[in-house]
């Protein structure tokens, strides 16, 4: 029997509303799509620790934003540091060093849906329960979507594994908010 792609990925992955997250991108280079799903967990877990861990009137006053936003830029350049330092010593191309760069940009995006939940909190709405739950949310939501991305970028899985691989993670990831904030907190 010849497999087409509706008869391989199955019905769900082929309706119009899953079709656009599950497109692969033949564009990226397995290395490079290893390297920004790594950044997208890696920020979207610090992010989320950071959520958690903001105060409830740091939440109120709009500070929570602050502490999202250098969450997401220090670890943004750390990332970048660690991953382009061997380039650095050697004298690499200017090319490693982009590469790093736009490897890591999962990391900037994984602050920006948190950081305007929580600045609209500051503004009034909604209550800073509600919010920071919310900005937490959208964190975990992002980690349980992990096997889908990197299907997208790379993976040949099937649809179904891939999201028990986000899952798996996003349990994962609750339960490094849960050391985080006991051990450092």
């Amino acid at each position: 029997m010849l497999m087409t792609a509706s008869t391989q990925n199955g019905p769900v992955a082929n309706s119009r509303v899953v079709r656009p997250l599950t497109r692969r991108r033949h564009d990226v280079d397995p290395h490079r799509a290893e390297s920004r799903v790594s950044a997208y967990v890696y920020g979207t877990v610090l992010v989320l620790a950071a959520v958690v861990g903001i105060s409830p009137g740091a939440v109120d006053s709009g500070a929570g934003v602050l502490v999202v936003v250098g969450t997401v830029l220090s670890t943004f350049v750390a990332h970048v540091l660690a991953h382009s330092v061997g380039a650095l010593v050697t004298g690499g191309e200017h090319r490693e060093l982009r590469a790093a760069v736009r490897d890591a940009t999962p990391i900037l995006s994984s602050g920006v849906l948190p950081a305007v939940v929580l600045a609209a909190t500051g503004l009034g709405w909604p209550s800073e329960a509600w919010g920071q739950s919310l900005a937490a949310a959208v964190g975990l939501v992002r980690v349980a979507g992990i096997g889908v991305v990197y299907r997208r970028l790379q993976a040949d899985v099937p649809f179904g594994r891939a999201v028990a691989v986000g899952a798996v993670a996003a349990a994962v990831a609750l339960l490094v908010v849960v050391l985080k904030l006991t051990l450092t907190h």
